[in-house]
């Protein structure tokens, strides 16, 4: 993957003498963070398909909307360029005009226009400006534009509510809705259902990705160590590690996966890379380094072009790391007595909140509250749900019991799974940010929940 240099405020200007030409070379590049000072500089008004757009069609034209036209015509790329063919540049009034075809379904793209503004003496202008779009599904037919940072549900809902996947035992899988009503049922070994509970992961060799009424979707044909699905339940963020350092890619259900970047490995002491969170729907990633027990480092990645939005070491590690589903919370959590766990808020880096005692084991959709325990992270603990910014308990279970947490999709709910080893009890409770709670399933551990 193309690494990007930091953000700056405008191009950066690199002066090189080109001897050849008999004069200066100003090369100016655009840098992530500046895709409007880039298409300012090089006078155009509008890109198509727009910078992290969705839905794209899979054949189509890439416009570029100038003020005026240039001296030269730009060079446009699309990567990967594999199976991917650009023909018939040409010119509209002041838009530039190229056909494209061949793009694969549910795939990452970046574009990139060269723009070359030399006369053959003198200064030399090179423009680059680069942006990123998804392509949708076969039958998609208009692309969309970027979603906004906070995600917003559908004015015209889904007839398929989100769903809640349990089972008790050896029974078989049942699926609720988060008013506990039953749904459906499934004989699959369940490694992990997507976060509005419409897909499944098989746990099985196959790595299947089944619908929720048991219809393979895709395969995951290549496994890397650490899986997590995205907040969209269409694609799966993969990490795994080979000589380079760790890969980061996107999966969607489909099989169809998207390099998006290599994560060198890092110092000392020695770690290895773990996910955090996968949010398709701000297009962000958060991987942490993880070794002998702790954690010690965070990066915010970019799922458009894989640069690093933010990062943060720990010089005392962390115990434990927890993400809110749209990478803009994370709880850091470090030891002591009590220990204590500070909420950070991304990609600012501001320390927003700070929770004492309590160990947290996810964030609710909005990142409005968690659920935790009380164990700091040394085994069973009391269950606890929490508005985290004024330190308010919404619930909390009498017995010692190991937490799970499953936020609800563009809700402030989060249903927690809990299993009580002292009194051999299990359950699902669907918790409210005014202190509601809705029972959803109860029974004998063990428990395989979400």
């Amino acid at each position: 993957m193309k690494g990007w240099a930091q953000q700056l405020a405008g191009a950066l200007l690199v002066l090189v003498f080109a001897a050849a030409v008999g004069g200066f070379v100003l090369l100016l590049r655009a840098q992530q963070g500046g895709l409007a000072a880039s298409l300012a500089i090089a006078h155009i008004r509008a890109v198509s398909p727009p910078d992290g757009a969705t839905n794209v069609p899979l054949g189509g034209e890439i416009r570029a909307d100038y003020i005026s036209r240039p001296s030269n015509d730009p060079i446009i790329k699309l990567e990967p360029p594999v199976g991917v063919t650009l023909d018939n540049p040409h010119w509209e009034g002041t838009t530039f005009v190229i056909e494209y075809h061949g793009l694969r379904d549910n795939s990452l793209y970046h574009a990139e226009l060269d723009q070359d503004e030399w006369s053959g003496k003198g200064e030399h202008k090179q423009i680059k400006v680069r942006w990123a779009f998804r392509t949708g599904s076969l039958h998609a037919s208009t692309p969309t534009p970027p979603i906004s940072p906070k995600p917003v549900p559908s004015s015209s809902p889904s007839a398929m509510p989100n769903l809640i996947w349990y089972g008790f035992g050896d029974s078989n899988m049942v699926a609720k809705d988060w008013n506990g009503q039953p749904r459906g049922t499934s004989e699959l070994r369940v490694a992990g259902q997507s976060p509005d509970g419409s897909k499944l992961l098989a746990a099985d060799p196959t790595a299947r990705i089944v619908d929720s009424a048991g219809n393979v979707l895709g395969t995951l044909t290549a496994v890397r160590s650490y899986v997590w699905w995205a907040d969209d339940s269409s694609a799966m963020c993969m990490l795994g590690g080979n000589l380079r350092g760790d890969e980061l890619e996107v999966v969607g259900v489909n099989g169809h996966w998207t390099a998006i970047a290599s994560i060198p490995p890092p110092g000392s002491p020695q770690q290895v890379m773990k996910l955090a969170a996968c949010s398709e729907l701000n297009h962000r990633a958060i991987v942490y380094g993880y070794g002998f027990g702790n954690i010690y480092s965070l990066k915010l990645i970019s799922l458009i072009d894989g640069h690093v939005i933010y990062q943060q070491t720990y010089p005392n590690p962390m115990l434990g790391l927890v993400a809110s589903p749209d990478g803009q919370f994370v709880a850091e959590q470090f030891p002591g007595s009590p220990p204590i766990t500070q909420i950070r808020q991304l990609p600012s880096g501001r320390i927003v909140g700070q929770l004492t005692g309590v160990y947290v084991h996810g964030f609710s959709w909005d990142g409005s509250i968690v659920g935790g325990d009380i164990s700091g992270y040394a085994g069973p603990g009391q269950a606890q749900v929490i508005d985290w910014r004024t330190n308010r308990v919404l619930w909390r279970m009498d017995d010692s019991s190991f937490p799970v947490v499953l936020p609800r999709p563009f809700g402030t709910e989060l249903a927690m799974a809990v299993w009580s080893p002292g009194s051999f009890t299990a359950g699902i409770y669907d918790i409210h940010a005014d202190g509601r709670v809705v029972i959803i399933a109860a029974g004998r551990p063990p428990l395989q929940a979400f």
